[in-house]
This record gives C-alpha cells, sequence and structure tokens, in this order.
C-alpha cells in the first residue's frame, strides 16, 4: 500500500480568486510598461503624413462646428483626440474657406502656424493622449471580452498580446481614425456577447449604442449592419425582428447625434436618410481616391492585392505573439460548446468580414486597417492556456512571453519603423505607414546640419525636404552630378515614387535614421542605370556602392 503523502505537502490548483489577481497584476504591469513606450514616443515622433489633418479638422469641429474641410468622415473620433489641444492654444490661422474641403492646403498652413509659435511639439503631444488612452481602454476591454468567454487567464493573455505588440504601440500613439474604430468594434463584440445571453430590451439597446459607435467612427462600420442583424435573426428568427429593428434605430440614432453634436444644422435640415457630410465622405472615398503604389516583401504593384494584409501582419507582428495567433484558436476546443458558439458570433464572424472588406480595396497603404481584426484575433486567440496545462507548456508560455517583451523592448523607440526578425531590415519589406509615416523629420533635421544633403522628404503637407537645414532637392538632381550625403524616406523609395527612385535602389545605404529614412554617402557619383524592386541591403562600410545584381 502507497504511503499516504501528508496533507502540508500535497499540490492543489490554485484558486480562481488567485488566478484572477495574478492574471491582472500581470496585465496592471504590462499596461504601465505599455504606457511608458506609447507616451515617450508620442513625446519624440514628429507629426506624422495624416495628423495635422485629424487634428485641425477636430479644432474646426469643436470651434466653429466644420464638418466639411476634411474628406475623410466620420469627425467624432478626430474631434475627441483634438479635445486636449484646446489647452495648448493652439492657432486656426485665417484662410480656411468655411464649409470647404481644403483640408490639404490648410493642414499645412495649419503646420507651419504652429511651427512658428513653437507650439508644434505641444500640439502634437496633446492630440496623441486619447489615442494613448485608447490603447489601453482597448487592452481592459478584450482582457473584460476574454475573461467572459473563458475565463481570467485567457483575459490575462489577451490584454498580453495587444500591449505586447510593437505594431500596436507604434499605430496606438498617433492621431489617427484606425484605433478609434478597432475600440468600436471590440465594444460591439461584447455587446453582441451580451445580447446573446439576455434577451431583454436593455441588452438590444446596448447592441445598437455600440453598432452606431462603430458607424460614428469608421465608414468600414457599414460592413457590420447587415452582419448584426443576421446574427440576431439566425439565433432567435422570428423573434428578433422587432429587436433588430429597434437595434437598427438606436445605431442611426447614435450616428445622427455624432454629427449633431458639433452642428446642430445638420439635424435642422436634413435632406437625407443620414448625415449629409457622412453621405458626401462616403461618396469621396468610393471616388477621389487613386489607386496607391504597393510595396512588400520585395514585390511592387499598383492598386490592391489579396495577399497584402497576410503579408502585412506577417512581417509587423512579432514571432512569439504570432504563434499564439495561429495556434490558440486550436484551444477552443477545450472551452465548452457554449463558448466556441459564443466566440464564433463574437469574434470570429466580425474578424473575418472585415478583413474581407479589405481585400477589394486598391489603397494598399498599410497593416492599420487591420487593427480591429486583429484586436478581436488577440482574444481568439486567448485560450491558449486551456492547452498548455503541463510543466513544458507552461514553461513555453512563460518563454514566449518573455521573447515578446524583449522585442517590444528593442522596438523603442521606432516602433512604427519594426518589423520582427527575419524580415529586417524594415525598409527592404515594407513601405508607407508599415515603415515610414513621417516621424523622423526633426531627427533628420537635426543629423543634416553642416553635411548638404541631397534630400527627398515624405511627410505631412507642411514639411517637405526645403525645411531640412542646408537641403537640395533630390528628384531635381541629376544622379551622375551627385556626390556627397543623399537623404531619402523610405516611402519615396519604394512607394509613391518607387519608378523615379529605381536607380538609388541599387545602391547600399549606409545607414538610417529611425529605420524610415535611408542615409548614402557618393563618393563617386551614381549611375542612372535601373536597380532592382527591392533596396539593396546595408553597406558593409560608410561609403554607398552599387550592389551586385542577384
Amino acid at each position: 500500500m502507497a504511503e499516504e503523502v501528508p496533507s502540508e505537502l500535497r499540490l492543489h490548483p490554485p484558486r480562481p480568486q488567485t488566478v484572477r489577481r495574478v492574471s491582472m497584476v500581470l496585465v496592471a504591469l504590462l499596461t504601465a510598461l505599455s504606457a511608458a513606450f506609447l507616451l515617450g514616443q508620442a513625446r519624440s515622433d514628429s507629426p506624422t503624413f495624416d495628423e495635422p489633418v485629424y487634428v485641425s479638422a477636430g479644432l474646426l469641429a469643436l470651434t466653429q462646428h466644420d464638418l466639411d474641410y476634411n474628406s475623410e468622415h466620420p469627425p467624432l473620433a478626430k474631434a475627441i483626440a483634438a479635445i486636449p489641444v484646446l489647452t495648448t492654444g493652439a492657432v486656426l490661422p485665417a484662410g480656411h474657406v468655411a464649409r470647404a474641403n481644403d483640408e490639404q492646403v490648410y493642414s499645412a498652413a495649419f503646420l507651419r502656424e504652429q511651427r512658428r509659435d513653437g507650439r508644434l511639439d505641444q500640439v502634437t503631444f496633446a492630440s496623441r493622449i486619447v489615442p494613448v488612452l485608447n490603447v489601453l481602454v482597448v487592452s481592459v476591454l478584450l482582457f473584460l471580452l476574454a475573461r467572459a468567454l473563458v475565463g481570467s487567464t485567457a483575459g490575462m493573455v489577451a490584454a498580453s498580446l495587444w500591449l505586447v505588440s510593437p505594431m500596436v504601440i507604434g499605430l496606438g500613439h498617433l492621431d489617427g481614425v484606425d484605433l478609434p474604430f478597432a475600440t468600436a468594434v471590440v465594444v460591439l463584440s461584447g455587446a453582441l456577447l451580451h445580447q446573446r445571453h439576455h434577451d431583454r430590451w436593455r441588452a438590444h439597446l446596448l447592441l445598437g449604442a455600440a453598432l452606431g459607435l462603430c458607424l460614428a467612427t469608421s465608414m468600414l462600420g457599414l460592413v457590420l449592419v447587415p452582419v448584426v442583424v443576421v446574427l440576431m435573426l439566425v439565433q432567435r428568427r422570428r423573434a428578433a425582428l422587432v429587436p433588430a429593428l429597434a437595434v437598427l434605430i438606436v445605431a442611426w440614432l447614435v450616428l445622427w447625434a455624432s454629427y449633431a453634436v458639433f452642428d446642430t444644422s445638420v439635424v435642422t435640415a436634413p435632406n437625407r436618410l443620414l448625415p449629409a457630410p457622412y453621405v458626401d465622405g462616403l461618396h469621396y472615398l468610393l471616388t477621389v481616391p487613386q489607386p496607391t503604389n504597393g510595396y512588400l516583401l520585395g514585390a511592387s504593384w499598383t492598386g490592391g492585392v489579396w495577399w497584402f494584409w497576410p503579408g502585412s501582419l506577417l512581417v509587423k507582428v512579432t514571432v512569439p505573439v504570432l504563434l499564439v495567433l495561429l495556434v490558440g484558436p486550436v484551444a477552443w476546443r477545450y472551452a465548452g460548446r457554449t463558448a466556441r458558439r459564443d466566440a464564433f458570433v463574437v469574434l470570429a464572424v466580425p474578424a473575418v468580414v472585415l478583413a474581407l472588406a479589405l481585400i477589394p480595396s486598391d489603397r494598399d497603404l498599410g497593416v492599420r486597417y487591420l487593427l480591429p481584426t486583429f484586436a478581436l484575433w488577440c482574444v481568439g486567440a486567448s485560450p491558449i492556456l486551456l492547452a498548455l496545462r503541463s510543466g513544458r507548456g507552461q514553461a513555453a508560455a512563460a518563454a514566449a512571453g518573455a521573447v515578446a517583451a524583449g522585442m517590444l523592448v528593442a522596438s523603442s523607440p521606432h516602433s512604427l519603423a519594426y518589423t520582427t526578425p527575419p524580415f529586417t531590415p524594415a525598409y527592404r519589406v515594407v513601405t508607407d505607414s508599415n515603415v515610414d509615416w513621417g516621424q523622423d523629420f526633426d531627427d533628420l533635421r537635426s543629423w543634416s546640419i553642416g553635411l548638404s544633403p541631397y534630400v527627398d522628404w515624405f511627410g505631412p503637407r507642411g514639411t517637405s525636404w526645403a525645411d531640412v537645414p542646408g537641403a537640395k532637392y533630390l528628384a531635381g538632381a541629376d544622379p551622375t552630378t551627385i556626390t556627397g550625403w543623399v537623404a531619402v524616406s523610405a516611402t519615396h523609395l519604394t512607394g509613391d515614387r518607387a519608378e523615379q527612385y529605381s536607380w538609388l535602389r541599387a545602391y547600399c545605404p549606409v545607414g538610417t535614421i529611425g529605420g524610415s529614412v535611408l542615409l548614402y554617402r557618393f563618393d563617386v557619383a551614381p549611375t542612372a542605370d535601373p536597380g532592382p524592386v527591392a533596396p539593396a541591403a546595408p553597406c558593409a562600410g560608410d561609403v554607398s556602392v552599387r550592389a551586385a545584381s542577384g
């Protein structure tokens, strides 16, 4: 007969309360670390391409009730982000034509005015406070959603996957419209889950408000309207007809309210079922923007390709996080039938629909459009610890977490330009907002002093190569006459001016500024012969030479 083990030496599984507390402590620590990185980069990065437009649009909506200035609707997220800017004394310069779409000209005047008054850094940082808070709010929402579906450990995994991703830190500290939409989508998923288990009017009204928030933060929210209705009808059939109608009415009212709060004339003189500026903005997005030059993993194209979106995730999401995202959904088999059904409805369906909606796009500008899908995917991978109950499995999970945290630290302070190994250096595999959105302009200006470089700069309107001390315009120069230093934005090299700079891609850069601006030094003038699609690897020395073909 086996000897009985004394009770004080027996191993007992941790109590649920202990697991809950430990999970919350770990998430709190990671939140503090991520907040430090977010605030640090919000302080150090220069204004990116769209930010002056969004800040000035938000201020015009708040102070002059002007919703026609910015063609990208809806205005809600931009106006909320601009609230802290009101405390900085930011100046709205004269010259804006009321009720007109002159964002390209006026945003440049706005940026120059802030720089002239010495307020640009303060205004830029203030406009990023709400986005930083937004990242942290999403982590809390992911924790709560995963906890409701699976448990506290799943909540910890979901929040950690979000917070430990350099992609989220790089995009999340900037004033944009993609992150607010991700927040709204996560709120919608939570409301869907609540409504599935509470067939009450309060749950229906909450779902309608969440759907309205999606509509009020992005035009892409329109694709979620039929998704919500179909999910309700599938679950409760005829009994869902009246609640579904109520959800649509509430969503419609929230959308109208998001315009009326800034300009009551939109409501007092309506001429459409939807707010007129909203319809005009939708028409603009569907008809005006032209196809962009796409680039990824050494391939270049004009328009859109379906594999750009999964390919962007492959290079922008760190390896340990990507492994968890791919393996984690398999663990739903351990979560129970009800949890699996709930996860399919509130996570898989909205995430897949939003991802599929991007495939027809002919503007492959960056992984930022996938933030809502990525957020839901973090919850979709959250049950992974259910499948890693052995000591080895838990050790592997801890190791993956440590590596992911280390890669997050390594990405700072240039998280926007970060790509995961082996897809480095970033400028060789990605372009535009996946690496270079104009965030290193101040560093470029400091570097150029005394060097008289040739420069071609990609950034917000109101900044250009002419603002770089001692610079000469690279695009206007004959390559065969160039000697000395050259600095060019990665987006120009592989994106919007890829054909023009084919010759430069044949030469190795001697360095970069923040990973987004490539630096060359020519002792002998280069040739104008066309180069490869992908830029050359970094130089072994301190002089740029033509790389061997192939």
